[in-house]
């Protein structure tokens, strides 16, 4: 293991339920999670992600496979918290007690804990009367005051309102930088994992099949189901035509458009996904871009007053983008209208097309 590593994986095989068609299988050839380093697990429903969880957690044993972990037990918070009848101070020395601490220690390491993630005020409230978000930071204060090897967190923000979910995110964040802790968590809100991981791993019908660094994954998903899960949500089925005078791949996409990739390698085959993520369709573009593409019309706009989303019609297919609403184009923009697009070269991302996908 290496020297920063504070959980290893090496050829995991994790199997659930009876063998036959109600079983599941967890398949990771390896990963690691390294102190001061934060991997955000992302995947469909199904997908075996607390299947991991678990499993690093001690609470499942693999079929074959070894995960090796450093001294000092992984904390595993629930995407349920499992709150003990008491006051919230008593389930943050709980785990403490068990380990033979004084009571001066514990009183201490609690408080300070339950001061971190800032229910401090509810130190001797009754836990089980508190609210889903006070459970939560109770949960992770008491994971906290363990001093773990590492901190596995299972859907942190799951049933929380917008602002709860905004606060534990930047409370979380603040308590991991001064931790050094290393961390893997499981969540459907990928705009908060992606705030706070450096990593990503994509698990799929419970294989591994892809991880790396945060904007590595982003931009240059594995395939087209990948993309989709990391946001990539313009994914455009063409055929590759070859290099073009500039040097680009040329892409001559299924609704009659044409698209340029400055990919480094050919995509293997000749059917192919372009991908784009909707922050790098340009739209209202200067006519001097060198990635215009062409018109298209504003046939959908969705604002959650932060954000506008407009779907825009183009050569037979639809691009999604976002916009910052209440100023700019953001503001302005009306279905119908008609907007010039940009999509520049090193931001079209050329995936194998799947076998499935109409030619």
């Amino acid at each position: 293991m290496s020297d920063a590593a504070a959980i290893r994986v090496r050829d995991l095989v994790v199997a659930r339920g009876h063998a036959g068609a109600r079983g599941f299988v967890l398949r990771v050839p390896s990963l690691e999670l390294s102190g001061g380093t934060v991997l955000a697990v992302l995947g469909h429903n199904g997908a075996g992600k607390s299947t991991l969880l678990e499993t690093l957690a001690g609470l499942l044993t693999p079929q074959s496979g070894s995960v090796e972990a450093r001294v000092g037990a992984p904390a595993l918070v629930f995407q349920r918290p499992l709150l003990l009848r008491g006051s919230a101070r008593w389930n943050v020395e709980v785990a403490l007690w068990v380990r033979g601490e004084s009571r001066a220690a514990r009183r201490a390491r609690a408080d300070a804990a339950l001061a971190r993630f800032g229910v401090a005020a509810l130190a001797s409230q009754e836990a089980t009367t508190l609210s889903g978000g006070e459970m939560r930071r109770v949960a992770l204060a008491r994971a906290f005051a363990t001093e773990p090897s590492a901190l596995l967190l299972d859907e942190p923000f799951d049933d929380l309102d917008a602002t709860a979910r905004e606060r534990l995110v930047v409370d979380l964040r603040a308590a991991l930088v001064d931790s050094h802790l290393a961390v893997a968590l499981v969540t459907h809100e990928l705009r908060h994992a992606l705030a706070l991981a450096d990593r990503i791993a994509v698990l799929a019908r419970g294989v591994l099949v892809q991880q790396g660094r945060r904007d590595d994954v982003l931009r240059r998903p594995v395939d087209p189901q990948v993309a989709g899960l990391v946001g990539m949500t313009n994914l455009l089925p063409g055929e590759l035509v070859g290099r073009s005078p500039i040097g680009c791949w040329e892409v001559a996409l299924a609704g009659g458009g044409r698209l340029f990739a400055d990919a480094a390698e050919r995509p293997p085959g000749r059917r192919i996904v372009a991908g784009v993520r909707p922050e790098h369709v340009k739209v209202d573009a200067d006519g001097d871009d060198r990635g215009l593409v062409g018109s298209g019309r504003v046939v959908e706009l969705l604002s959650d007053g932060a954000l506008v989303t407009a779907w825009i019609e183009w050569e037979r297919l639809r691009l999604r983008t976002h916009l910052l609403a209440g100023r700019g184009l953001g503001h302005e923009l009306k279905i119908g209208d008609t907007v010039r697009i940009a999509i520049r070269p090193e931001d079209v991302h050329l995936m194998p097309a799947p076998i499935d996908t109409p030619p």
